[in-house]
């Protein structure tokens, strides 16, 4: 990300915006490569209490993030793009 020193990512971590949420996908592409059409919206404060759970030594996936929220939410998948931002702000 450019400009870091200029950030605040304190600020962005905060700043749930309209999530948590649910959507209902149509795309016919993305229902077959996510596997359903129940797309959840987490916030970024979510995945920065996700993460400091995990264990000192224990890796962990985004994906395996994803998976947690999706299954806690009753959704099918978790949004990627959101998901990849999110995880480099809480990180």
């Amino acid at each position: 990300m450019a400009n870091e020193a200029r950030k605040d990512f304190n600020a962005m971590l905060h700043d749930a915006k309209d999530m948590p949420r649910l959507q209902i996908v149509t795309d016919p592409k993305t229902i077959e490569k996510y596997g359903g059409s129940r797309m959840y919206f987490a916030p970024p404060l979510d995945y920065d209490r996700a993460m400091r759970r995990i264990p000192f030594g224990r890796l962990t996936t985004v994906g395996d993030i994803r998976a947690h929220f999706a299954r806690a939410s009753g959704a099918d998948f978790t949004e990627p793009i959101t998901a990849g931002i999110f995880v480099s702000i809480a990180a």
